[in-house]
C-alpha cells in the first residue's frame, strides 16, 4: 500500500489575487485547509476555483497574498519544487507505453531505479484497485480505469497534497458516482490532504469535509455539506446549492418572531431565528424553502401558497409537483415516489404547504 506523509500537509491561503488587467480573477482569497483535510472548491465557470487551484499547485503566481504548505511559504516556489499531486480533467496518460510505465514515469524523471519505481508504481496501482492492469496500454482500460491510472500516477511519488481540478466530468453518470466513492476510499486511507475543483454541487456535498463556494472571485461561504445546504449564508448560495424555492415577501413585524406578508397567501409568523440576514419591518425579503420540505395542503390553511399546477414528473423516488402562483413565481414540491397523486393533474389548484421550521428568510436584492 501506498503511504504519505501523516496526514498530508496543511495549507494557508491568506489574502489571496489574481489580476488579469483590470479583471481580478481572484479577489482576496482566505481558506485554512486541514492537515488531511478534503476541500472542494466550489463555483461556476468564471468564479476564480480553478485559479485559486493553480496558485497552490505553483503552475500560476499570484498577483498578491501568499501560500503556505505545512507553514512554508510556497506562493512563489515553482511547481516542481512543492511535491503535489495533481489529476486533471483529461488523463493525460502515454498512449504508447504501459499502465505501469505511466504510474512510474514521475519517478523515471526523479531519477529511481527501474526496480524500485516498478515496484512502487505496482504498490500504487493496487492501492487504486488496478492489481494486474500493469502490462495494459491505456487504450485497453475504461474511463474509469484510467482515470484511476491517472490516480495512481499522482499518488505514487507520495505527495503531501493532492490537487484535483474536475477530473470527473468527462465520466458518464454511473462512473462518476463511482470514482466520487473511489476518491473517498482512497482519501481516507492514504491520509492526504485534498484541494477538489468542481462545479458540480451534488459531486461537492457527497466528497469533501468542507465545501468553499465561490463567486466573482471570492468566497461566499465555507462549511461542511450539510451546512450550506440546509443554512446558506447568502442568496447566491442557498441559489446555487441544490434546488431551492424563493417566493417574494415583505417583513411586517419583526421581534421574538417575525411576520411577514406573502402575497395573496396573507400573514404568516415565524421564528425570529429563521432570518438569514437581518430584516427590520417593511423591508423586502426573499423566503426559501428545499423543495423536499414542501408538502401539499388545501388552500386557505397556514403558510400555505395556491398555485396552478404546470407539470407533475414521477423520478422513480420522486415525484416533483410544479406550479405557478398568483405573482407567477414557480413552486416545486419533491414529494416520495409513492405518493398517489393521480387525482391531480396540470391546471389544477393545489395549495404548497411551506412548514415554518423549514424557511429561510434573506434580504431581497442582487445575489451577493
Amino acid at each position: 500500500m501506498v503511504t504519505t506523509r501523516a496526514n498530508g500537509a496543511s495549507i494557508s491561503i491568506d489574502r489571496l489575487e489574481k489580476r488579469f488587467g483590470a479583471v481580478r480573477a481572484v479577489d482576496g482569497v482566505s481558506i485554512d485547509i486541514a492537515a488531511g483535510e478534503f476541500l472542494a472548491l466550489l463555483g461556476p465557470s468564471g468564479s476564480g476555483k480553478t485559479t485559486v487551484l493553480m496558485s497552490i499547485a505553483g503552475f500560476d503566481f499570484p498577483s498578491d497574498g501568499r501560500i503556505l504548505i505545512d507553514g512554508a511559504d510556497c506562493t512563489y516556489t515553482p511547481a516542481n519544487h512543492r511535491n503535489l499531486g495533481m489529476v486533471f480533467q483529461r488523463y493525460t496518460l502515454f498512449p504508447h507505453l504501459s499502465v505501469l510505465d505511466n504510474v512510474a514515469f514521475p519517478l523515471k524523471m526523479r531519477g529511481l531505479a527501474k526496480a524500485e519505481r516498478h515496484a512502487r508504481a505496482a504498490e500504487a496501482l493496487a492501492t487504486v484497485r488496478l492489481a494486474g492492469y500493469g502490462d495494459r496500454r491505456p487504450a485497453q482500460l475504461s474511463g474509469g480505469q484510467q482515470q484511476r491510472v491517472a490516480l495512481a500516477r499522482a499518488i505514487v511519488y507520495r505527495p503531501r497534497v493532492l490537487l484535483m481540478d474536475e477530473p470527473l466530468s468527462a465520466l458518464d453518470k454511473n462512473l462518476r458516482e463511482e470514482m466520487q466513492l473511489e476518491i473517498k476510499r482512497l482519501h481516507s486511507q492514504l491520509g492526504i490532504t485534498v484541494v477538489f475543483v468542481t462545479h458540480d454541487q451534488g459531486e461537492a456535498l457527497t466528497m469533501a469535509d468542507r465545501v468553499a463556494v465561490l463567486k466573482d472571485g471570492r468566497v461566499q461561504q465555507i462549511g461542511p455539506a450539510r451546512d450550506l445546504y440546509e443554512r446558506p449564508a447568502t442568496l447566491f448560495t442557498a441559489g446555487f446549492i441544490g434546488e431551492m424555492n424563493f417566493l417574494p415577501c415583505d417583513a411586517a413585524a419583526v421581534g421574538d418572531t417575525i411576520e411577514v406578508r406573502v402575497g395573496t397567501a396573507g400573514r404568516w409568523t415565524l421564528p425570529a431565528g429563521v432570518a438569514v440576514d437581518p430584516l427590520a419591518p417593511g423591508e423586502r425579503a426573499l423566503l426559501a424553502i428545499r423543495p423536499e420540505r414542501v408538502t401539499l395542503a388545501e388552500t386557505g390553511a397556514s403558510n400555505v401558497v395556491p398555485a396552478r399546477v404546470g407539470d407533475i414528473v414521477y423520478a422513480g423516488a420522486a415525484l416533483l409537483v410544479i406550479g405557478t402562483a398568483e405573482d407567477g413565481t414557480e413552486l416545486r414540491a419533491r414529494l416520495p415516489g409513492a405518493a398517489d397523486l393521480r387525482s391531480l393533474k396540470p391546471g389544477d389548484t393545489v395549495g404548497f404547504h411551506f412548514p415554518a421550521e423549514a424557511i429561510l428568510l434573506y434580504r431581497a436584492g442582487p445575489a451577493r
